[in-house]
């Protein structure tokens, strides 16, 4: 892997927008990620917290109710690996709501215009 004087000889100058893109690149595609998993994590505990202010107020299957709290769930089936001496169980599911949708949007918003 070349050194960042290297790097620094092939594309140009220190500040040049190539160099800065392809070193803050990687480091923006992690935070990116990061930042969309919290995003579906905040937008689904707004609809849980939601979910339970709507059926304290007696607001049972009204729309707002469907719509903004109402869960997809995608789920892959679990595998299981069997070592011998232990087991694995491996599955994955993530629910997704029209709040989780809104915190991926605020998630990237962020992470777009934070640096």
């Amino acid at each position: 892997m070349p050194s960042q004087t290297a790097k620094w000889q092939m594309y140009g100058t220190k500040n040049s927008p190539f160099l800065q893109s392809v070193v803050m690149g990687r480091r923006s595609l992690g935070i990116l990620i990061v930042a969309i998993f919290v995003g579906i994590l905040a937008g689904n505990v707004v609809g849980q917290v939601l979910a339970v202010i709507f059926d304290s107020l007696g607001l049972e299957n009204n729309v707002a109710q469907k719509v903004l709290v109402e869960s997809y769930v995608y789920k892959l089936n679990p595998i299981e690996i069997n070592l011998i001496i232990m087991t694995f169980i491996l599955g994955f599911s993530i629910d997704f709501n029209v709040l989780s949708f809104l915190g991926i949007g605020i998630a990237w918003y962020y992470v777009k215009y934070s640096y």
